[in-house]
């Protein structure tokens, strides 16, 4: 990342996702760099859909207990660079996991970086949200920076934790407590 991007992170905005969106978040789910470290099921057009209408709130700080599909967008212009997956896991209790991919055209840029902050920003303001958990494989170095830079503190490794193609992968856990949140 050149320091061009680290004075001037980008600004997302992050939204529901929408039918719009299907076609890319198709493509992005089918390229081979991003499958790398995730285990990302493939989803039809009308599963998607399925997932869209699922979702009942206009704003994702009104969630109840489930998984959310966002999307990550500049504000300039409006263009999808990505998506990030919530789950809200007990409102009761104030937990979330979250994790997120960008698509490969647009790596490097800070835009993982952006669009955790920007989420964390809105979960720690606007829910009662007071712990969110997140997991990477120890094989992608590019996003254990993005959760140290965004806060987050490795608590251990979950060994042979996930299946990616074909193999069983081990994954760091990190957590963020909101009151540790700057």
């Amino acid at each position: 990342m050149g320091s061009k991007e680290r004075n001037h992170p980008p600004k997302v905005r992050i939204t529901l996702l929408k039918e719009k969106h299907i076609p890319r978040m198709i493509e992005w789910r089918n390229q081979p760099e991003i499958r790398e470290h995730q285990p990302i099921a493939q989803l039809s057009h009308d599963q998607f859909l399925n997932f869209i209408h699922s979702q009942k709130s206009p704003h994702f700080w009104k969630l109840a207990d489930r998984e959310y599909i966002l999307i990550i967008e500049e504000v300039t212009g409006g263009q999808p660079v990505g998506w990030m997956t919530l789950e809200i896991s007990s409102q009761q209790h104030g937990l979330a996991r979250l994790g997120y991919s960008i698509g490969k055209e647009h790596w490097g840029r800070g835009y993982a970086t952006a669009a955790v902050r920007t989420l964390l920003v809105q979960l720690f303001t606007k829910t009662a949200i007071m712990r969110i958990e997140a997991d990477c494989s120890v094989h992608n170095p590019t996003s254990v920076r993005v959760l140290e830079k965004c806060g987050f503190r490795k608590v251990g490794i979950k060994k042979e934790y996930l299946v990616i193609n074909g193999r069983r992968v081990d994954h760091y856990y990190y957590e963020l407590l909101k009151k540790n949140f700057k």
